[in-house]
């Protein structure tokens, strides 16, 4: 059963990704071969890429009366070189037509894929991707490095050779679609590059082939691509074993004060030892009634403050007047001192 005209058969109802989903699936279709390298790309295989653009895809692609028009890649050389070995003629061994040649010039230009920004110097390598190794006994990670791609310019002409002007205008609808956004790109090795249709041009006042009249349109595209060998890719193992040591330091430590005291007869000797970042106020409850005498071996303090039962009875480091403390009495001592150093001092008296 005929469809209607204008009747649409191939409606794509998958929505193509954009942004971060988009930018993933080109970096996945790069290294889509196995291994965590990108393929690399030389100029054979930009000139295929750029055939199978001609021959295969959907936006180029040309069909006349059901059949696909040949696209053959020639190199420089003479028409009649060419025509002896001419493999799409018919039986009176005249060419048929339409085809396309494409003849991609051999003067390779410096590159504009950076939008021309140079490399830099010295040819380094840079890591691409850190992947987890494992031995059976020890966990590791290799670096995947790559340098930096080298942009090269590459001009090709497409040529149209036809003699009816609806093949010829068919062909020039296709090419003007493709490059409606001034560029479309093609994926070579899974690298996008962008192609620019440079200039349209006509060559059909060729009268010595076969004594025949035919159209030939000229399309000179520039594909802007770069070069990436294989052979620069490293594969570097890195330390498969690693000590990571960690220092701590703690905050200050409350109520790390030695107190020492020594009874000799009535002679009474408290000594107080304050560590690094220890609190310097502490409180204890005297057993004894003492009088105190004086203060000795003092170290790394610059002032002493000394509280009865809630009353100040002494400050500062020099002892002019004895202090007196009944039994059971709460004695409050702060110190000045730097908290990173150890410091003490020692109070001796009388017991009553």
């Amino acid at each position: 059963m005929a469809m209607p005209k204008g009747y649409i058969t191939n409606i794509n109802i998958n929505q193509d990704k954009v942004g971060f989903p988009r930018r993933q699936e080109i970096l996945d279709d790069i290294s889509d071969r196995g291994t965590f390298l990108p393929r690399g790309v030389l100029e054979e295989d930009m000139d295929q890429t750029f055939l199978e653009f001609l021959k295969s895809d959907e936006r180029m692609s040309l069909s006349i009366d059901g059949e696909k028009v040949p696209v053959i890649f020639l190199t420089i050389q003479r028409w009649t070189e060419f025509s002896k070995t001419w493999q799409f003629s018919d039986k009176y061994k005249n060419i048929e037509l339409p085809f396309i040649t494409v003849v991609r010039k051999p003067d390779i230009q410096q590159g504009q894929n950076q939008a021309g920004l140079w490399n830099i110097p010295a040819n380094h390598t840079y890591t691409y991707m850190k992947v987890p190794t494992w031995d059976g006994v020890r966990r590791g990670v290799d670096l995947y490095k790559i340098p930096q791609p080298t942009s090269v310019d590459m001009t090709y002409e497409v040529r149209m050779f036809t003699n009816r002007m609806k093949d010829l205008n068919k062909f020039n609808r296709l090419i003007q679609r493709a490059f409606q956004s001034r560029q479309c790109y093609i994926s070579v090795n899974g690298h996008p590059m962008p192609l620019h249709l440079e200039s349209i041009g006509d060559e059909s006042n060729i009268d010595d082939f076969e004594n025949r009249r035919f159209y030939v349109q000229l399309f000179e595209m520039k594909l802007l691509g770069y070069i990436l060998d294989e052979d620069d890719f490293e594969v570097i193992p890195t330390t498969n074993r690693g000590m990571t040591t960690i220092e701590i330091q703690d905050n200050r430590i409350y109520n790390n004060i030695v107190i020492e005291p020594l009874r000799v007869g009535n002679t009474i000797t408290y000594s107080f030892i304050f560590k690094p970042q220890a609190n310097t106020t502490f409180t204890f409850v005297c057993p004894y009634s003492v009088n105190f005498t004086q203060i000795t071996d003092i170290d790394n303090i610059s002032r002493i403050v000394i509280s009865v039962n809630g009353v100040g009875v002494f400050d500062g480091t020099i002892m002019s007047s004895p202090i007196i403390v009944n039994s059971n009495d709460s004695v409050s001592i702060r110190v000045y001192k730097n908290s990173l150093t150890l410091g003490g001092f020692k109070i001796m008296g009388n017991t009553t």
